[in-house]
């Protein structure tokens, strides 16, 4: 892994393992928590709230809903974005306080112009989105041909981004007996 960017999380703190966010998953943390996801085309939206000490992360898969009936999920940029602010209490008049971290929407399916570009896809949703809100990113590592892992440290309001390499093709040759 090498790293992106990070934002101050302290290496000697004795934290609990961080909570895993799944694929259409989202989750608000607290404290000593931490949240994690391991993103590809999928787009990882964290909120940092110092003032309302919360932080939330969002893993979303595509980025629109079918329809917009006001449910709570993270299957869709569409529906992440009202989801985390409603999860953690965000009123409008504290949108202000929020710091918006982005992170995945790579082209894992090769053609970066391809129809099975959702990383593309969801990276414009996002920013439709948090626009829509008055809300914009602090920071973005978006796109690319490698995945992230974007993790959110509640108890110091801090984030860090790294890449994840592949790893490199392992090269077996044929050994025969005589």
């Amino acid at each position: 892994m090498l790293l992106t960017h990070h934002s101050v999380i302290s290496a000697g703190s004795q934290l609990p393992p961080p909570q895993q966010v799944g694929m259409g998953q989202l989750c608000v943390g607290s404290h000593g928590e931490q949240l994690q996801a391991l993103l590809g085309s999928c787009i990882g939206i964290g909120f940092i709230w110092r003032k309302g000490g919360c932080c939330g992360l969002a893993h979303c898969l595509l980025p629109e809903a079918p329809g917009m009936d006001g449910e709570l999920g993270a299957r869709y940029v569409s529906q992440a974005v009202p989801s985390l602010l409603r999860l953690m209490g965000v009123r409008t008049a504290d949108y202000r306080d929020i710091e918006v971290v982005l992170a995945g929407g790579a082209s894992m399916f090769g053609n970066p112009g391809g129809r099975l570009q959702v990383g593309q896809r969801n990276v414009e949703a996002a920013q439709k989105y948090l626009t829509r809100c008055g809300l914009q990113a602090s920071f973005c590592a978006l796109g690319g041909q490698r995945g992230r892992q974007l993790l959110i440290d509640c108890a110091h309001h801090s984030f860090a981004v790294t890449e994840v390499a592949a790893p490199a093709p392992r090269k077996e040759g044929w050994h025969g007996h005589a």
